[in-house]
């Protein structure tokens, strides 16, 4: 991983009397934020989390003081285990680079896809634009550094209210037990009521309560951590067989793949267990949420990722197999 930068200095070169301590820090945790919110918004898409990010991914986007230069805060991760953090520090020095010029465009909506990520995000921008005042952000890879001294508040604050977007979300669903032709929608332990559009025939909606893992659209609401709290005016219903993931994402590493690991997706609601299996690697988990799969299945892959790729051990037979199949997957 690049080694990147983040340091605050007077706006004015000719003022000498350096930046307080109190200034500095609060805008070095104002980086920090943002980091971590969009390395939250990255989870959340790549690895289709559905509610609360763990908290062993969020700390995959914490940055370390000093490291192995001089240029204020730096990114310090383990070798392996960077990849996520590098794609969030670049998505926040390019979003710098273009807001600093005083242009919005469509860079929030073409960059933060989320409805709600962009929204926290578009806060975190604000509240480090009004600390700025006076100084200036130092940021970016050694080799190329930018500097930021705010932004056009009034061009930004529409993107810190969310609109109510209709995306996606993951569950099984079920009918009422209490309330006649209500539905609700469930992927861990918590049931939360789902309505539907107009354009849904409710004679349908049993057959996608009896179709097992689906994806819902509509507007998804959700409390202050992310945990879905409703989904309303579902418009569409579908069955997800399987899953593409193009990274693989755990507390313990990551990779960005060429090819997609593929996961079969199941739920059985006897047990009330979630699975994710692909038969080539021999992954199999089961859980009782989505969310708790989804993190081990991913966890597994690195594992293999690391005994079979990163040792550059000699294998024979089914393992030399997964170990080639493995690096299928990479980019050259």
């Amino acid at each position: 991983m690049r080694s990147f930068g983040f340091k605050v200095v007077p706006a004015d070169p000719d003022n000498k009397s350096g930046v307080p301590i109190a200034v500095a820090g609060q805008i070095m945790v104002d980086v920090q934020r943002i980091i971590t919110d969009i390395g939250c918004m990255i989870v959340r898409l790549e690895l289709r989390i559905q509610n609360e990010i763990p908290g062993k991914l969020i700390r995959k986007f914490d940055l370390t003081i000093g490291g192995d230069t001089d240029s204020g805060l730096t990114s310090g991760p383990t070798k392996g285990n960077d990849d996520a953090l590098e794609t969030a520090i670049d998505a926040l020095c390019a979003t710098l680079d273009f807001l600093g010029k005083g242009a919005v465009g469509t860079w929030m909506t073409d960059t933060f896809e989320d409805d709600r990520s962009r929204a926290i995000i578009a806060r975190d921008l604000v509240e480090l634009s009004d600390h700025l005042k006076g100084y200036a952000l130092e940021y970016g890879p050694d080799e190329q550094q930018g500097r930021f001294e705010g932004l056009d508040r009034e061009k930004i604050l529409p993107y810190t209210v969310m609109n109510n977007e209709v995306s996606a979300a993951v569950g099984v669903i079920t009918r009422d037990p209490v309330k006649r032709n209500h539905w609700n929608i469930t992927n861990d332990e918590y049931v939360e009521p789902l309505t539907f559009d107009r354009n849904i025939v409710p004679t349908d909606i049993p057959s996608f309560a009896s179709a097992g893992p689906v994806i819902v659209i509509g507007i998804v609401n959700r409390g202050e951590k992310g945990h879905i709290l409703s989904i309303d005016k579902v418009s569409g219903c579908y069955t997800i067989p399987e899953l593409k993931f193009h990274r693989i994402t755990s507390s313990d590493g990551d990779r960005i793949l060429l090819n997609p690991i593929v996961a079969k997706t199941g739920y059985d609601p006897e047990t009330d267990m979630w699975s994710l299996d692909n038969d080539i690697l021999g992954i199999h988990v089961s859980k009782p949420s989505w969310d708790e799969c989804i993190v081990a299945f991913h966890e597994y892959a690195i594992f293999l990722f690391e005994n079979y790729v990163d040792s550059e051990g000699s294998f024979e037979g089914e393992e030399k197999e997964i170990q080639e199949y493995l690096l299928s997957l990479l980019p050259a």
